[in-house]
C-alpha cells in the first residue's frame, strides 16, 4: 500500500477545521454558559450576605470583594464567551444555505430558537442588573432585603431550565 504524503497546507487545513469545528464551539459554548449561570446563581447570595451584614464590617468587605471578583473573573468573561460562541453557532446554522435571501434564512430559523434567544437576552439583562446593584451595594446603598436577594438567586436556574429544554427538545 502506498501512503500519500499530506502537504503542510492540507495538515493546516485539517487542524483548523478541527480547532474551529462546530462540536468544539458547541462544547465551549456550553462550558461558558455553565460558568455564567453558576455565577448568576452565586452573586445574589453574596448580595444577601452583604445586605444582612453590619455596614462597614469585615463580612461586608469580604463579600463585596468576593462579588466584585466573581463579576470580573467569572461572570463577565463567561458572558462574552457564551455570546461569542452562541453567535458563531447560529452563524454556522445560517451559512448552510447562504445562497438564500437573508429574510428567508431568518424565516427558516425554528420558532423555539427565538424563544431561547429572548430568554438569553433577558438573562443578559439580569446580569447587567446584578452588576449595577453590586456597584450600589459597594457604595453603601442597601435598597433590597436579604430575602429579596435569596429569591432573586433562583431566577437564573428557572431561565436555564427553560433554555436547556428549548434547545434539547426543539419544540
Amino acid at each position: 500500500r502506498a501512503r500519500t504524503m499530506r502537504t503542510s497546507w492540507e495538515v493546516g487545513d485539517a487542524l483548523m477545521q478541527h480547532v474551529i469545528g462546530y462540536d468544539l464551539a458547541r462544547g465551549l459554548h456550553i462550558i461558558a454558559v455553565i460558568a455564567w449561570v453558576a455565577g448568576l446563581l452565586m452573586l445574589p447570595r453574596f448580595y444577601a450576605y452583604i445586605t444582612s451584614s453590619q455596614s462597614g464590617g469585615e463580612l461586608e468587605q469580604t463579600m463585596l470583594k468576593a462579588a466584585k471578583n466573581l463579576r470580573a473573573i467569572i461572570l463577565t468573561p463567561s458572558l462574552i464567551v457564551a455570546w461569542a460562541f452562541g453567535i458563531f453557532l447560529f452563524a454556522t446554522y445560517l451559512v448552510s444555505d447562504w445562497a438564500r435571501p437573508f429574510p428567508e434564512l431568518v424565516a427558516a430559523v425554528p420558532h423555539w430558537f427565538w424563544g431561547k434567544l429572548i430568554l438569553v437576552l433577558g438573562l443578559s439583562g439580569y446580569h447587567g442588573f446584578l452588576s449595577a446593584e453590586g456597584r450600589k451595594l459597594a457604595a453603601g446603598q442597601r435598597r433590597h432585603s436579604e430575602r429579596y436577594w435569596r429569591l432573586m438567586s433562583e431566577i437564573p436556574f428557572l431561565v436555564a431550565i427553560a433554555v436547556v429544554l428549548l434547545a434539547t427538545l426543539e419544540p
